[in-house]
């Protein structure tokens, strides 16, 4: 890189603490003093170093179009910022300008607010590229911010959204995957049941516990939403608010307001309050705010993992069996050094300590043959997969890995996601994307393809709860996740194993957690 581009970056990393660039116009000053009267004397909890946190209001760029200009972007941007100022939870540095989502720039900040930000901000304009000299075109800058925000958050900051935030940067799917969910519309307008989901949960501390009502514009969400990637805070009570309005495309009643999700070491909390002015001077509203900020900034500590559902919401489909009953290891076995049940899932685990010498496995009681597995998995890390009609090694092998066979793969990193594999004994039998046929003379032909690798690879969520779902009857295999064909197998050849152990792994390598839930299995 140009060494002036590195000095001009690193003047602005400097002068950006120092000035706060305001893209909202000043309130009238009798509502900042309501603000300021209804923030909390002082945080919930005292910061374990001093904090700083950016205040991202919608580029100049995209204002003009924005419909929350004129008073959620000025109001919010005045409670942010008088909340670390009276409590001294944070030190706030408001900014739209879009230097500051560079790697140096980002890292004097524990957490980001994205104050109803709006637009494809992360997309600098032509006016914007003279902050980046010699780092390339539009697209070159903003896969940098792009993997500069992820990084960053990952590392362990915080990022707080709100209100309109998640309705942001629309042409990059991923930043509504991080988010947790998509907005597609805003039914209500008017006081509306707030239903506390959690009432124990530190986040929610400001409503005591109890229900309550507000008015607001409120969101309905769509995909990526799902309970099972986030732990819901907040949801619309339907049985006290007007289920009469028009434009409400959710069908099952899931309309959550409040959620917090976890990527890599960092935080995420959204909600979807946030429209009306009136919601800044409310004080429980605003201590939510403020417990949301610490929780970002990784002071206020909150559990993050989705919460075991209601046993009756996740009774087996029609003609399935449950393989896991949410609290125990019971019909299963494997190393409890390895395997064990946390926040309601089958949880395999390895540390830095942990020294493998061989892969680990979870194996199911009964052998299967023909059949479909439907469970919910999330990695961090590593390498896992669910081995079927495996071959399980005699008591004279020892030092090698106890199962060998068949396997519905996935990694961390994503080569192995959607792809079946025989381990020890065939290898590779289809590679994601592929339709394979394994004639009887054991020559493996590449029949077509299902999709392209890289485009099935971005239906896999990493780091949250993602569906799999394996279909093998005789030799024909289909490989789903999330909904999406990964790969099908039609084996023909005479060696292949056709009946045999079910089991999850844990592979040795780098430190990594495996979960399972929402096992579910049906004999054909």
């Amino acid at each position: 890189m140009k060494r002036t581009a590195l000095w001009f970056r690193s003047m602005f990393a400097l002068a950006l603490v120092a000035h706060a660039v305001t893209a909202a116009e000043p309130i009238p000053a009798h509502r900042e003093g309501q603000i300021r009267d209804a923030a909390p004397e002082k945080a919930r909890v005292p910061p374990r170093k001093p904090r700083t946190v950016l205040i991202w209001n919608t580029p100049p760029a995209f204002m003009e179009k924005d419909p929350h200009r004129g008073y959620c972007i000025p109001y919010g941007e005045a409670a942010m910022r008088i909340l670390g100022e009276k409590t001294g939870a944070y030190r706030p540095i408001v900014s739209d300008d879009l230097s500051v989502f560079l790697p140096e720039n980002l890292q004097q900040f524990d957490a980001v607010v994205m104050n109803n930000s709006s637009g494809p901000w992360i997309r600098p304009t032509e006016a914007d590229m003279g902050k980046f000299p010699g780092l390339g075109d539009q697209d070159a800058v903003e896969k940098l911010l792009r993997q500069s925000l992820l990084d960053w958050l990952a590392s362990g900051r915080g990022i707080v959204a709100y209100h309109y935030a998640i309705g942001a940067n629309q042409q990059w799917p991923e930043f509504q995957q991080l988010l947790g969910a998509k907005f597609t519309g805003h039914p209500w307008n008017e006081e509306v049941g707030i239903r506390v989901e959690e009432p124990e949960h530190p986040l929610v501390a400001a409503f005591q516990g109890q229900d309550f009502r507000l008015p607001d514009e409120i969101y309905q969400f769509g995909p990526p939403y799902d309970r099972g990637n986030l732990r819901v805070l907040l949801s619309l009570d339907t049985s006290k608010t007007n289920m009469n309005v028009q434009w409400i495309d959710r069908k099952d009643g899931d309309f959550a307001q409040a959620w917090v999700k976890p990527h890599g070491q960092g935080r995420i909390f959204y909600t979807g309050f946030g429209h009306r002015t009136e919601i800044y001077w409310n004080p429980a509203v605003l201590q939510f705010y403020l417990d949301g900020i610490q929780f970002a900034c990784g002071d206020l500590d909150a559990p993050v993992n989705p919460r075991p559902e209601d046993p009756a919401a996740t009774a087996p489909p029609e003609g399935f069996v449950s393989l896991f009953d949410g609290k125990s290891l019971e019909g299963w076995e494997g190393d409890p050094a390895i395997w064990s049940v946390q926040d309601g899932a089958i949880t395999g685990q390895t540390t830095s300590e942990t020294k493998l010498t061989r892969n680990e496995f979870l194996v199911w009681k009964d052998d299967v043959d023909n059949f479909e597995l439907r469970l919910k998995f999330r990695l961090e890390g590593g390498n896992s997969g669910i081995y079927y009609r495996a071959r399980q090694r005699t008591a004279d092998d020892q030092g090698v890995d106890p199962l060998i066979g068949t396997q519905a793969d996935f990694d961390a990193s994503g080569r192995w996601t959607g792809v079946i594999m025989e381990y020890l004994l065939r290898d590779v039998l289809a590679e994601r994307g592929q339709k394979v046929v394994i004639r009887e003379d054991g020559q493996k032909q590449v029949a077509g393809s299902v999709a392209d690798p890289a485009e099935l690879l971005k239906a896999y969520r990493p780091n949250a709860w993602n569906d799999y779902r394996v279909t093998a009857q005789g030799g024909k295999v289909t490989l789903q996740i999330n909904g999406v064909t990964m790969c099908e197998l039609d084996d023909r050849d005479p060696r292949r194993l056709t009946r045999g152990r079910l089991a999850l792994q844990v592979h040795v390598g780098p430190p990594m957690t495996v979960q399972f839930k929402d096992i579910y299995f049906r004999k054909f």
